[in-house]
């Protein structure tokens, strides 16, 4: 089956150097590979527009983005207008 690689992939693809790949263990022709396998990995498990989102539990930060201890999980705001922010405190 052949793959269609987004640009973003094609672009890592050639540059990529040979002490790159020497240091995965791999050909460009395995790293390729594991891109396509990404790919058709990605369109079987990932949700589709329209899905219903997974239920998943966050915590909630406060103001000045510090950790509060309190849970709240997805479902309980189905019907209600929501927002996510996915960041890295780290």
């Amino acid at each position: 089956m052949a793959v269609t690689l987004p640009p973003e992939f094609e672009e890592r693809l050639a540059r990529t150097t040979d002490a790159e790949l020497k240091t995965r263990g791999m050909t460009l022709a395995d790293l390729r590979a594991s891109y396509e396998a990404r790919v058709v990995r990605d369109e079987q498990t990932s949700p589709k527009l329209g899905d219903i989102a997974p239920n998943v539990t966050l915590e909630r930060l406060n103001a000045v983005g510090k950790r509060t201890g309190e849970f709240i999980a997805l479902s309980e705001l189905r019907g209600k207008p929501t927002g996510l922010i996915f960041g890295s405190f780290t």
